[in-house]
This record gives C-alpha cells, sequence and structure tokens, in this order.
C-alpha cells in the first residue's frame, strides 16, 4: 500500500471516527427542526515522498513521488442520523533514477460513512490510473488499482468502535494491474 493510500483513508477514517463520536453525543430521541448540512473542502494538499511502483517495477527502484489531494464533501446531520459523503481527487507523479516516470490520470477515492446508532456504515472506493514512461517520454506501461474497503457493525456497547461480535459485514477487495 502506497503513502498516498495510507494518507486519504487516514484523513477519511479520522473524519469518520469524529463522525461516530458527533453521532454518539446526540441524545436518543432529540429532533432538530431541520437537517444540519455542513459542506467542506481540505486542499489542494501536496506531499513529497519517496517510494516504489507497487508490483510493475522493481522493488529496488525507488522514486520521488508528489502527490496532490483535495477532499470535497458534505456532512449531514439530522439529530438522529449522521452521514458523510464526498470525494478526495489526486495527482500522482514519479521520477525514478533511471528516469523513468510516472503520471496519474484521473484518480479518486470516493467514500461515504452513515451512523445511525447503533448502526454504522463505512464504505471507500479507490479508482487509481497511472501511466508508465520511458526516460524519453515513450509510454511503456500502465498501473491501475481498484479497492474497496467497507465495514457495516452495530455498535452494542455504545462505545464507537466496531469490536468483535458487532461486525455485521467487512471486506477490503483490492486489485492491481500492471500493462
Amino acid at each position: 500500500m502506497t503513502k498516498m493510500s495510507l494518507g486519504v483513508r487516514g484523513i477519511q477514517f479520522l473524519a469518520a471516527s469524529a463522525a461516530i463520536a458527533g453521532a454518539l453525543l446526540i441524545p436518543a430521541g432529540a429532533a432538530q427542526a431541520q437537517a444540519t448540512v455542513i459542506r467542506f473542502t481540505d486542499g489542494p494538499n501536496t506531499e513529497h515522498f519517496q517510494a516504489p511502483l507497487e508490483g510493475c517495477l522493481p522493488t529496488d527502484l525507488v522514486g520521488n513521488v508528489t502527490l496532490t489531494e483535495t477532499t470535497t464533501g458534505q456532512a449531514v446531520d439530522t439529530g438522529k442520523v449522521f452521514s458523510v459523503h464526498g470525494v478526495t481527487t489526486y495527482n500522482y507523479h514519479a521520477d525514478f533514477p533511471n528516469g523513468m516516470y510516472v503520471q496519474s490520470g484521473l484518480n479518486r477515492d470516493i467514500f461515504t460513512f452513515v451512523a445511525n446508532p447503533p448502526l454504522t456504515v463505512n464504505t471507500v472506493a479507490t479508482q487509481d490510473f497511472r501511466t508508465i514512461y520511458a526516460a524519453d517520454g515513450t509510454p511503456v506501461g500502465t498501473l491501475s488499482i481498484h479497492e474497496t474497503i467497507h465495514i457495516t457493525f452495530r455498535d452494542t456497547n455504545g462505545n464507537g468502535e466496531p469490536d468483535p461480535g458487532e461486525i455485521k459485514v467487512q471486506f477490503d477487495h483490492f486489485r492491481l494491474r500492471c500493462g
């Protein structure tokens, strides 16, 4: 998993954790006259780090990566249900010591989180497309990553975390293709 994946997911899961905490602080039976809607944007944020290209180039070939991410979305609080949905778009560029480089296409993480205590549902779907170029700029390959992470749990003890026995559905489907 790249640093990019961990950074994006870290932000999304932190937002989801905050959403759980917010939903749990709402007293049962409390009602609001109307929903509170909060639109949000974070970024663009740029990171620089070193990493190999997962699965498509030799693992000893490490490149200098520039990653720029922007997250937009919306949170809705009805007083009973708290939901967050949005998208993180990102641009990935890596330069390797042999002159090869990698440039991303349209990359995004689509996320949704719904807390209707005690039920919580969280899903993140990743679409990541990259082209690998030779030192002369000729395309020599592609990389695509598709991943879906999902969890549904019933928080019977009210601690805001999925504990053993509370998880109803959980999966992580990951597919990486080199071409």
